[in-house]
C-alpha cells in the first residue's frame, strides 16, 4: 500500500476517534486509493466495526477491494481474536490504524482458512 493511502487511513482514525473508522484500500485504474467507510456498528462504534455494505459496494464499483482498514482508537497495535478471524473468513488482508501512534500494521489471510 502506498504511503498516500496509509496516511489517508490515519486522518480518517483521528477524524473519527473515539469511535473505530473503517475504509477500504483499493487497487483502481490509476493506482491505490483509500475509500473510507461508515461504521455501522450502532452502539458499539467505540470498540468494533461493521462496514455499511453501501460503502463497500461503492469500493468496489470503483476497483478491487485489496484491503480492509479499521482503527483501534485506544491505540493498541494489536489484531482482536475477531479481526484475525474475519481477516481468514473473507480472505482480504487487514490494516490497523492507532491514530495517536501514527502507525499501521497489517495481517494477510491464511490461505487454508
Amino acid at each position: 500500500m502506498n504511503e498516500i493511502c496509509k496516511a489517508q487511513a490515519i486522518i480518517h482514525a483521528k477524524e473519527e476517534a473515539p469511535k473505530e473508522c473503517c475504509g477500504l484500500f483499493l487497487k483502481t485504474e490509476s493506482g491505490y486509493e483509500y475509500h473510507r467507510c461508515e461504521n455501522v456498528a450502532n452502539g458499539f462504534e467505540t470498540n468494533s466495526f461493521l462496514i455499511n455494505p453501501f460503502d463497500f459496494a461503492d469500493g468496489e464499483d470503483k476497483g478491487e477491494v485489496v484491503g480492509i482498514v479499521h482503527s483501534h482508537p485506544q491505540n493498541i497495535l494489536k489484531f482482536s481474536e475477531e479481526d484475525i478471524v474475519s481477516c481468514n473468513a473473507i480472505q482480504i488482508p487487514f490494516y490497523l490504524v492507532c491514530p495517536d501512534l501514527d502507525k499501521m500494521i497489517v495481517i494477510k489471510p491464511k490461505e487454508d482458512a
